[in-house]
């Protein structure tokens, strides 16, 4: 299995580090052991002094940034912590304030690490008090929204409601990714709703996401959750499947499911088990090394406003005949 890299984003002071402290504190135990990569734009790196103990590994990346400069630096990391720490869970990738995801995500990809690790998703912090202000200081900004998965509004303890300006601002850039509103101290449990893995189960049920009050109303973005669950039949084209996938409403902000498919891409014709995941609107997808034949094909949704035939569906339009 590929080891899932969490990419956190945001312009400078929109306040990534603590996002990234709590988000540690609060991570799932099931997720087994961390890494945290932190990259500090300039000659000597701070962030890294404000990070929590007990990562199993923290590296810094100082003097440049991982979108431009470091794009060498960031993949020898990355594959020495892989070589060091064979069963990692999760990386969380901090980036600086002025990085633009796309590139890294190209990284990523590159063929050194595309069979090691999987963009999970790239989640954006922003400070919907100087979103605006901070748009004309640097094209990341806008970057930054347009490529996320989840967006987290920070500093929602300081005002009394969400400004109303932030969401048309944000949905200019990016109109399919959840928007988190919700005070600090419910963004970690409500961020790892979006970023964990829903069970492959046969029943749906409600979601954890959708308790807890916090005395702010904040939250307009993430109520009522579901998950719904569809079993599926056949072998699916993996590309045309991940297409139907992207395409989904934007109501599915979190999927997984394990199906069998052929991997065009690869050149491979025999039908493999496939583990596909999608955060917001971003789908990646991995191969089962040794998965049962016997194992169970399904796909689970959580969102708003879902409908098990439109999941089914999706997949439908993906089997080979």
């Amino acid at each position: 299995m590929r080891v899932p890299v969490i990419l956190l984003t945001g312009f400078l002071g929109s306040g990534k580090t603590t996002i990234l402290n709590r988000l540690f504190r609060a991570r799932p135990p099931e997720r087994g052991r961390f890494a945290i990569v932190v990259n500090e734009f300039g000659d000597v790196g701070i962030d890294g002094d404000l990070l929590p103990d007990g990562a199993t590994r923290q590296v810094e990346l100082p003097g440049g940034c991982v979108c431009c400069a470091l794009v060498g630096e960031l993949e020898d990391a990355l594959v020495e912590l892989l070589d060091a720490q064979p069963n990692l869970g999760c990386i969380l990738l901090e980036t600086t304030g002025v990085a633009d995801p796309l590139p890294i995500s190209w990284t990523l990809a590159d063929k050194r690490l595309a069979e090691r690790v999987r963009l999970a998703a790239v989640v954006t912090v922003v400070d919907p008090l100087h979103h605006a202000e901070h748009r004309p200081q640097s094209p990341s900004v806008d970057a930054q929204v347009r490529y996320a998965d989840v967006i987290v509004l920070s500093k929602l303890d300081l005002v009394d409601s969400v400004p109303p300006e932030i969401e048309p601002q944000l949905r200019e850039q990016n109109d399919v990714a959840p928007v988190l509103a919700v005070a600090p101290d419910d963004v970690p449990g409500r961020l790892w709703a979006f970023l964990d893995d829903p069970d492959l189960v046969a029943s749906p049920r409600p979601s954890a996401a959708s308790s807890g009050e916090h005395g702010h109303d904040h939250d307009t973005h993430a109520r009522e959750w579901q998950t719904v669950s569809v079993p599926v039949r056949g072998t699916a084209d993996l590309e045309d499947l991940v297409n139907a996938l992207e395409d989904l409403p934007r109501g599915v902000v979190r999927l997984k499911g394990i199906v069998s498919a052929v991997d065009g891409e690869t050149g491979q014709t025999e039908p493999a088990l496939f583990a596909v995941h999608r955060v917001g609107a971003r789908v990646s997808t991995e191969r089962l090394v040794g998965a049962p034949a016997a194992t169970e094909t399904r796909l689970v949704a959580i969102g708003r406003g879902l409908d098990s035939r439109a999941l089914a569906d999706a997949f439908g339009r993906a089997v080979l005949p």
